[in-house]
């Protein structure tokens, strides 16, 4: 399918025309829609009744014709009105950028919460326009008598009505898929147990950088996540528990961001991305070959200023450094990891700074346990890090670091403990 794009920027814009067209262009790509050509016009405000002026629009019709495009998407949400007179004067198929990237969600939503997630936001999205799609099955099915035009309203209220009881028990499915989750972070929680999340611009390379950790971990191949160069390849969130040096930590690998989501997608984008809130680390990957990687920069910061998640102790991961072009490229202030998930450069830092940040403090112990005790023989084993171990009389004796949050199953085995 070959389409021809249309933005209007202003003067209040927070994005720039250029990279806001090439960010829809990959919208595009992402269900296989060529752009052919693009349209751009300065205005005060969007045309009310056309979204661009007459003018402006009868260049477009040209272009159709010229082109012979198949479809023409515009970089904002349109009113049900303004989609009406567009499509009664171009006499085309018409998309606004809202509903191209609820198509996107809805092909690549995998699990239960994303579907319906998707589902509600297209149900509130549809539930405005019903009449005008009504109106159109009616037009393409060739024109109404009185008597015809008079059922169609009748099965306007029917759609409607289908939409409003079908959005009511959406919301209350999701309500309790959200009760459940945030049970699940809770619980995490007390376990002590950290939450590394992944956050960053969609297409960053987070899946990527989440299947390098895997295999640096040798996690089984059936534990890695899907990984393209698409835009929104993943639409859920991915966690997999971690072990490092003995230290555990729960990754997370979340849904990718974009600017100028369509509002109703927006509380379920945000509901997604709890376990951000509840991060102990942010490793906010970026795309550093990108051209607009400042832009894709404000678009991650300003999601994690409305998810109150700006306090969280955050790491920049410039991706993709063996493309990119600035070599000097750093965030101010910030810890920055000049990264490649294809050459592994930078991953022993990562690592590292992952470690750094999340192990849990530790008690320096001698600690002998008793023989009768192999159970607590193996938490030592497992948990902490051993810098001596003898078999002796009494028992296993361990020098070890400790972590503070299990010591006290171990405080009558220790040495110094008893001496004192």
């Amino acid at each position: 399918m070959r389409a021809i794009l249309v933005g209007v920027t202003t003067i209040n814009d927070r994005y720039d025309i250029e990279y806001s067209l090439e960010e829809l262009k990959g919208l595009c790509e992402a269900i296989d829609i060529e752009t052919i050509d693009t349209f751009t016009q300065t205005l005060d405000r969007p045309n009310t009744r056309f979204y661009v002026g007459s003018g402006k629009l009868n260049e477009i019709a040209i272009a159709i014709y010229a082109t012979k495009a198949d479809i023409v998407v515009f970089n904002d949400e349109l009113t049900p009105t303004q989609l009406r007179n567009i499509e009664d004067f171009l006499k085309i198929e018409v998309l606004d950028r809202s509903y191209l990237v609820l198509k996107i969600f809805e092909e690549r939503a995998q699990n239960k919460e994303a579907k319906l997630e998707i589902k509600l936001a297209k149900d509130l999205y549809l539930l405005p326009r019903i009449q005008y799609l009504r109106e159109k099955d009616d037009r393409i099915g060739g024109g109404a008598s009185t008597k015809t035009r008079g059922s169609g309203e009748t099965q306007r209220e029917l759609d409607k009505r289908h939409l409003m009881n079908e959005i009511y028990h959406i919301k209350n499915e999701l309500a309790q898929i959200r009760k459940m989750k945030l049970n699940q972070i809770e619980k995490r929680k007390k376990n002590e147990i950290p939450i590394v999340a992944l956050v960053g611009y969609t297409n960053a390379g987070k899946s990527s950088t989440m299947n390098t950790i895997l295999e640096y971990t040798n996690k089984e191949e059936d534990k890695k996540v899907l990984a393209k160069d698409q835009l929104f390849a993943t639409l859920s969130t991915f966690n997999r528990k971690i072990t490092i040096n003995k230290i555990d930590f729960m990754l997370v690998d979340t849904i990718g961001f974009v600017s100028k989501l369509p509002h109703n997608l927006v509380e379920s984008f945000y509901q997604t991305l709890q376990e951000v809130k509840n991060a102990d680390l942010i490793i906010h990957v970026l795309d550093s070959s990108s051209p607009y990687i400042n832009e894709e920069l404000n678009v991650v910061l300003e999601v994690l200023h409305n998810l109150e998640a700006t306090n969280i102790p955050t790491v920049f991961l410039l991706n993709k450094w063996d493309k990119t072009q600035s070599e000097n490229l750093t965030i101010m202030g910030y810890k920055s990891i000049q990264f490649s998930n294809k050459t592994k450069q930078g991953l022993n830092e990562l690592i590292n700074t992952i470690i750094e940040e999340v192990s849990p403090h530790t008690i320096h112990a001698r600690i002998l346990i008793p023989y009768s005790r192999g159970d607590l023989a193996n938490i030592i084993e497992t948990k902490a890090t051993i810098m001596k171990k003898e078999y002796q009389n009494y028992g296993t004796y361990f020098e070890c670091e400790i972590p503070k949050n299990i010591y006290d199953k171990f405080h009558e085995f220790d040495l110094d403990t008893l001496v004192s």
